[in-house]
This record gives C-alpha cells, sequence and structure tokens, in this order.
C-alpha cells in the first residue's frame, strides 16, 4: 500500500511540474536577425529589414482567434501556446534578439535585458536561446589571416569566433538567465547554415539572376557563399557543429545543477566563469531541431537568399514548440562524419527520430 501510494505522488508530482513547465505566462528570446524575422515577407520590394511580425518566437498577429496564424502566415510558439492555454501571454515588443547579434558580443547583454524584462512578469516564464549563426557568417573571406579584430576570434578560420570564446559568453549568459525563477531556458541549436549551399540556383528578387550572382555582389555570410566551394562548406560545417556541440553539453551541464545549487566555476577563453545560483523552479531543456531539420528553398527568403521566409518562420515555430519527427515523409540532416555532405544535408535520415522543441 505505501508503495503505491508513493508510486501516485512520484506520478502526481512529474504531472504537475510538467503542467508548471508548458502553462507559461511570459517569454522572451536571445538571437540574431532570424528571430527579428529579418527579410521573411521573401518578396519584391524587399524591406531588408526587421519584418517581427514574421519571427517565429513573438509574431502575435492572431487577433481575437488564438488558434490561427495571422495574416503573415506565421504560427509562432507564442501563439501556439496561447491556442493551447486560451489566454494571452505576455511578450515584449520589440523581442530582446538583435539583428547581426553574436554570442561573442551580444549574448550576455541580451540575456541581462531579459533577466530584467522576465523578472518583472508572472511565472512561469520562457527564455528561448537561438544564437550561433553570426559568429560564424560575421567572419572574414579569407581563411588565413595576419590578426584578426579581436583575440576572441581565430585567424586561422575566416576570423570566426574561437570556441572558447564562444563558450565562454555562453556561460556567462547563462549565469544570468539560472536567477530568474520560475523559467525555462530553451536552447536552440544552430541552422547548418552550410545548406544554404543547396539553394545557389533559386532566383533571388532583388537582383536578377540566382541567389549565387546575389552573393556574389552582396556579402551576405561570405566565408561561406562567395563561390560555395567545397572547402568553404566544410568549414562552415565544422565550425558550426563546434558551436552546437557547446550549446548541447554546457546546458545538458546547467540542467543537471538543482534549485538553489552552483554552477561550476570553469576557466574558458581566459576568464573563469561560474558560481552562480540556480533560481527555484528554473529549468534548461536543448533542442537540436534546426541542425536537423532539412530546409527546403521555399522557406529560404528570396530577398537574401539567407534568412528563413515566411513559410521557413512556420516551419521553426512549429518544430520549436512541438519537436521535429523525421521520417520517409519529413526527412532529416543525418550526422555521417562527412563534412562535406553534412554540410550540405546530402545524406538524409529517414527512420523514425524525434528531436524535441523547448516547450
Amino acid at each position: 500500500m505505501l508503495k503505491s501510494l508513493t508510486l501516485f505522488l512520484a506520478m502526481f508530482l512529474c504531472v504537475a511540474l510538467a503542467t508548471a513547465q508548458l502553462n507559461i505566462r511570459a517569454i522572451d528570446v536571445a538571437g540574431d536577425s532570424i528571430s527579428k524575422g529579418f527579410n521573411a515577407g521573401s518578396a519584391f520590394p524587399c524591406s531588408n529589414g526587421d519584418q517581427e511580425t514574421y519571427n517565429w518566437l513573438s509574431s502575435d498577429t492572431h487577433g481575437a482567434n488564438f488558434c490561427t496564424a495571422g495574416s503573415e502566415g506565421v504560427y509562432s510558439l507564442l501563439e501556439r501556446v496561447e491556442c493551447d492555454l486560451g489566454f494571452n501571454i505576455a511578450s515584449p515588443s520589440p523581442n530582446h534578439a538583435a539583428s547581426g547579434a553574436r554570442m561573442l558580443s551580444d549574448f550576455v547583454n541580451q540575456s541581462s535585458n531579459i533577466k530584467t524584462y522576465l523578472n518583472g512578469q508572472t511565472g512561469p516564464r520562457m527564455a528561448a536561446v537561438f544564437m550561433g549563426h553570426n559568429d560564424s557568417c560575421s567572419g572574414v573571406n579569407t581563411k588565413t589571416n595576419a590578426s584578426c579584430t579581436s583575440t576572441d576570434l581565430d585567424p586561422a578560420n575566416y576570423c570566426k569566433t574561437k570556441a572558447d570564446s564562444f563558450e565562454r559568453e555562453f556561460r556567462k549568459g547563462l549565469e544570468l538567465l539560472m536567477t530568474v525563477p520560475d523559467t525555462r531556458v530553451g536552447v536552440a541549436a544552430p541552422v547548418r547554415v552550410s545548406q544554404l549551399c543547396n539553394f545557389g540556383a533559386k532566383s533571388n528578387c532583388q537582383l536578377a539572376g540566382t541567389c549565387q550572382f546575389l552573393w556574389g555582389v552582396v556579402n551576405i555570410c561570405g566565408s561561406l557563399t562567395t563561390d560555395c566551394a567545397p572547402a568553404r562548406i566544410i568549414d562552415t560545417y565544422t565550425t558550426m557543429k563546434g558551436y552546437r556541440d557547446i550549446l548541447k553539453t554546457v546546458t545538458a551541464e546547467y540542467a543537471s545543477i538543482p534549485d538553489g545549487g552552483n554552477s561550476r566555476v570553469v576557466f574558458i577563453g581566459g576568464e573563469v566563469v561560474g558560481g552562480a545560483v540556480k533560481a527555484a523552479g528554473t529549468s534548461f531543456v536543448y533542442s537540436d531541431g534546426p541542425w536537423m531539420y532539412k530546409f527546403n528553398a521555399d522557406q529560404i527568403s528570396c530577398c537574401d537568399c539567407f534568412h528563413p521566409s515566411a513559410t521557413g518562420q512556420n516551419k521553426l515555430a512549429q518544430f520549436m514548440k512541438e519537436g521535429l519527427s523525421c521520417s520517409r515523409f519529413q526527412p532529416c540532416c543525418k550526422e555521417t562524419g562527412d563534412a562535406l555532405t553534412d554540410g550540405k544535408c546530402a545524406r538524409t535520415e529517414i527512420k523514425r527520430f524525434y528531436y524535441k522543441g523547448l516547450y
């Protein structure tokens, strides 16, 4: 009898905790131009700017009908949650992502702003983290350089953010977010940016010709798209996978800290980081969905052939909330150990796999 009662109480507690995590009242995001909906309208004349009403996380255009996407066609994570709950949840407008943001230079500041915002809202809360793309793409076009503008940048790798510097800044931001009580910190893997080279023949809607022609005129992630040479694809994939592996490993580390526990103190990237106290009810979850997802041409904006279109933003919102299910009907990128084919998502996984979302 006692054993049965103990089992019942344990199951009840698990359900209660799960419900508390899902019943969020406020949401915000640390991110870059993807989370600002940059060029998501994907039509001439192009905005060439943020279109936040299209962003995957906090777009809120459904009006009085909680269970619709709104006129732009992006059924955001916020709107999907509001549909589930039947009431409005809080989100800053604009959100705290920023176009051009890098983990290296912007995550700590964004985390501080998110902490201030969420602390002023009723819990439970969610803080999403979706960064890393610009740490690779803001590098220069030449692989080997005499020096870079900062010692945090790698002169042997297009002046991209060094892995240990990336990890240092990620940990510093988490140190802030872990102190916000009753909050789910959802960390998403970056998109496999090297997939862009699958779409060089796609037509752009700014200049006559293809995406590859546009990339040749406008420097958009030039360390990759200058010519989409195999070496550039391999280098971009390898760098981005390094960032992704850091996000996955460090998030798991912070997820294992109990309420009231301290984060591990580490020396990383030339600095000592750690020691913050984890607030009550705060948890960490990681999603590999963006890394594993195989994008198609319609999901890439024709304006810059780089950012997600409205269709791409909508797909991000779907699997960031519900998770990504892979099958022969929805093939996912496969990790084979071949950086070129993996970088282009040339081989796909058709067996049934599931990658959880942030919610």
